[in-house]
Formats: structure tokens, C-alpha cells, sequence
């Protein structure tokens, strides 16, 4: 596993920022959702999703 360095990174841009920003926004409501019947399943869900959306946009860099 090598690491990037500032150099070697792609600028990001707005739209991009927008994506990821409006990925949060999703992820925050469905924890909201989740929240009004348990605190502890609204963080969960949370948690998973955000690792969701880390493979996903990993994935999307790689290839």
C-alpha cells in the first residue's frame, strides 16, 4: 500500500464537494429517521453508512 502524496492528488471540485455534501446530508436524515425509535440504531446505521459511502467513492477513485 503506497502512499499519495499532495502532489500526486487530483484537485477537487465543486461538484464533488457538492456530491459529498449532499451524501451527508442523506446519511443524517435517515439517521434522524432511525433516531425516533432508537438512538443506538440511528448510530449504527450511521456508522455503516458512512462506511458505505467511503468503499463507494474509494471504489469510484480506483478504477
Amino acid at each position: 500500500m503506497s502512499m499519495k502524496r499532495s502532489d500526486d492528488l487530483r484537485p477537487v471540485g465543486l461538484t464533488s464537494i457538492l456530491d459529498l455534501l449532499g451524501s451527508l446530508l442523506v446519511i443524517v436524515a435517515i439517521a434522524l429517521a432511525v433516531a425516533v425509535y432508537t438512538l443506538p440504531g440511528a448510530l449504527a446505521a450511521a456508522g455503516v453508512l458512512v462506511l458505505l459511502l467511503s468503499w463507494l467513492i474509494d471504489r469510484r477513485t480506483r478504477t
